[in-house]
């Protein structure tokens, strides 16, 4: 049976990552081709995402143990919160003859590009077009300013990972990039063919 591929977006919060991934999920071609991994994780809701949507939403003490129960693709902790891939959608993805796009951080990125030895990943890196459009989507967020902070903080450490990866994208206009990702998308699949 043929293994999945693993298609990797990553990139700092306020990118779009999650944005580009729902617009590509209206697609069908992209539909017929790839699953969607949703993440766990242990932050909290913000206004809008809703459970097995957007992630799965666990407390601290639950997503330790499925950690210890190798639950996971890959696990991180990212600022004071856990995010990790359940291996649930790999088995999908392989049942289906599909291949599986994931939504991750970057340190979940580069722990997949370097360990993931069921298939090939792929690492896409999503940006802003600068930090001060990504610091602007940032603080939109319904969330505390001293996180608004952390995360601005975080996102210039990760945007020097973003030389790491197979691909880099701008979000700057959605439509643009969507089409931009759709192509790399069935590109790299069907070259694997």
């Amino acid at each position: 049976m043929k293994k999945p591929n693993i298609f990797i977006f990553s990139g700092p919060g306020g990118a779009g990552k999650t944005t580009l991934v729902d617009k590509l999920f209206r697609k069908k071609p992209i539909r017929n081709a790839f699953v969607r991994g949703i993440s766990f994780t242990t932050r909290k809701i913000r206004p809008g995402e809703k459970t097995g949507r957007d992630y799965f939403f666990i407390n601290k003490e639950e997503f330790l143990k499925l950690k210890k129960k190798n639950f996971f693709l890959e696990s991180e902790k990212v600022l004071s919160d856990y995010y990790g891939t359940p291996k649930y959608f790999f088995a999908v993805a392989k049942r289906e003859k599909k291949d599986l796009i994931l939504c991750i951080d970057v340190k979940g990125g580069m722990y997949l590009k370097e360990n993931f030895k069921q298939g090939r990943a792929v690492t896409i890196f999503v940006s802003a077009p600068n930090e001060k459009e990504l610091h602007a989507r940032l603080k939109k967020r319904v969330e505390k300013p001293e996180m608004i902070k952390k995360r601005i903080k975080l996102s210039k450490k990760e945007l020097q990972s973003s030389r790491y990866y197979d691909y880099v994208i701008i979000n700057q206009d959605l439509h643009a990039s969507s089409n931009i990702l759709e192509a790399i998308l069935l590109a790299e699949k069907f070259r694997r063919k």
